[in-house]
């Protein structure tokens, strides 16, 4: 009975793994829709990309070339931009922190495209501190943690967006001379066992926050890496060093964003999650929705403002 059950086991996975297009299958209809998208960067002039949405099978949208696309600062009209090709639209206008920028694009057949977003300010980081042995990776190894202190304004909702690079580099010596050396380099945008309560408030490990429970002007934001420490053994057999020396560098880089980019982010976070990866496997996932902020329209019209903080050396 038992292998029975095993057998049966077996063949079902098989089939499961085994699945592949139907031949002849014809991708539904798909009514083509206007697709607007820009990334508003802090000081940089505003650019605009226009589409047409067309079904799953295509291989490149089918961009807008003879629209007419508008743009407005603080609600009054600046420019029309001008198309450079593939749908790009193009002005003189230079993205500034804290205005508010609208976009009207008139496509011809369709409704008025309508958007708009806030550029939100540099962000100010204080002081970037590594402390050791901060907390254990899967394996049981020590990590440290990556502590950012940056301002901010508890009385306004800003949202931020950080990442981390780090290189660190080992050198073992036996006998007073090094030994042996190596190295790792890696970039994070998730903090392992996470335990800050602003990250811990998001529901997720993502360097991805707003200050929505700070009530402070500054905050300390703790991120536990997953940059570790390294043992070495020779032909299996562990050497007994005279000292291990570590060395290297941390770079943090953060950003604040507009609220647009934060919840489309969220909204791709919330598609990449484990039970979406199951439903994938059994075949029975929704449709993805992701966040939209377009009237009449598809796409996202967003904007951020990214800066690299102080680099920390490991001497």
């Amino acid at each position: 009975m038992k292998r029975f059950l095993l057998l049966l086991l077996v063949a079902t996975l098989g089939l499961v793994s085994c699945r592949k297009q139907v031949p002849g299958y014809e991708y539904p209809n798909f009514d083509p829709e206007p697709t607007m998208n820009a990334v508003l960067i802090n000081g940089e002039p505003i650019q605009v990309y226009l589409s047409m949405a067309q079904r799953l099978d295509s291989v490149h949208p089918r961009p807008c070339t003879d629209a007419e696309v508008l743009l407005y600062k603080d609600g009054e009209f600046v420019e029309q931009l001008a198309h450079h090709g593939e749908g790009r639209y193009k002005g003189s206008t230079v993205a500034e922190a804290l205005h508010e920028y609208s976009c009207k694009a008139v496509v011809s057949g369709w409704d008025t495209l309508y958007t708009h977003t806030e550029v939100p300010a540099h962000p100010v980081v204080k002081d970037v501190i590594i402390m050791e042995n901060a907390t254990l990776d899967e394996e049981g190894n020590a990590c440290p943690a990556i502590l950012i202190t940056f301002k901010t304004d508890p009385d306004k909702r800003l949202y931020y967006q950080s990442s981390i690079d780090a290189a660190f580099f080992y050198y073992y010596y036996y006998h007073g001379e090094i030994y042996n050396s190596t190295g790792t380099r890696g970039t994070m945008n998730t903090s392992i066992n996470t335990d800050d309560p602003v990250l811990l408030n998001e529901g997720s490990d993502l360097l991805l926050f707003s200050n929505e429970i700070i009530s402070d002007t500054a905050y300390t934001l703790k991120v536990n890496a997953s940059f570790n420490s390294h043992s070495y053994s020779s032909s299996g057999q562990a050497v007994a060093f005279d000292s291990i020396v570590r060395r290297g560098y941390v770079v943090v880089s953060m950003s604040g964003i507009a609220e647009s980019c934060y919840q489309y982010r969220k909204s791709q976070e919330a598609f990449q999650a484990p039970d979406a990866y199951t439903n994938l496997f059994l075949g029975t996932i929704t449709p993805l929705n992701l966040y939209n902020n377009v009237e009449n329209g598809r796409g996202l019209f967003t904007a951020i403002a990214p800066v690299t903080c102080d680099t920390v050396f490991l001497r």
